[in-house]
């Protein structure tokens, strides 16, 4: 792979992650209106509460995102994974996952979460070689999700 780096989000980024976002969400025939909300003020919506949205660099050029929305102090959620088609199969999905799992280790996060849909069949195959499990339906946020699932980082302490 040539030079790959993830990098955080600035406002700089906004068209790159617009742009990226919106491609795979209108070729999938994904888009919802609570897409293009978060899109157009994604510090608003995302960084301002704790969450983070990360940009794949590729030689100097701005080709994939992906982002983690706070649910709360234990629980993150992915979202927005997309690489610009051009890109793709060159690992730099798999790089974004796996920067964010390690992401959420380092803050002892103890769950992500995905709500994704069946058509995104090359997501859902990279989210299991991670070892994100199946999980019921419930609390989605999104009208076009069909599938859940969840991996579990740490197990939650009681005393």
């Amino acid at each position: 792979m040539k030079s790959l780096t993830i990098i955080p989000y600035e406002d700089k980024y906004h068209k790159d992650l617009k742009k990226i976002s919106l491609d795979w969400l209108n070729h999938y025939d994904l888009y919802e209106e609570i897409d293009g909300v978060m899109l157009e003020n994604p510090r608003k919506y995302i960084l301002d509460n704790g969450g983070c949205i990360l940009m794949a660099n590729y030689d100097n050029k701005i080709v994939g995102t992906i982002t983690l929305n706070k649910v709360n102090k234990n629980v993150f959620e992915l979202m927005k994974l997309g690489v610009v088609k051009e890109y793709q199969g060159l690992g730099i999905g798999k790089e974004l996952v796996s920067f964010c799992i390690n992401y959420c280790k380092d803050r002892g996060i103890e769950k992500i979460t995905v709500e994704t849909n069946t058509k995104l069949d090359k997501a859902m195959k990279l989210y299991k070689k991670f070892d994100f499990l199946e999980v019921p339906l419930d609390n989605m946020n999104f009208d076009l999700s069909n599938f859940k699932m969840e991996l579990i980082l740490r197990k939650n302490k009681r005393i």
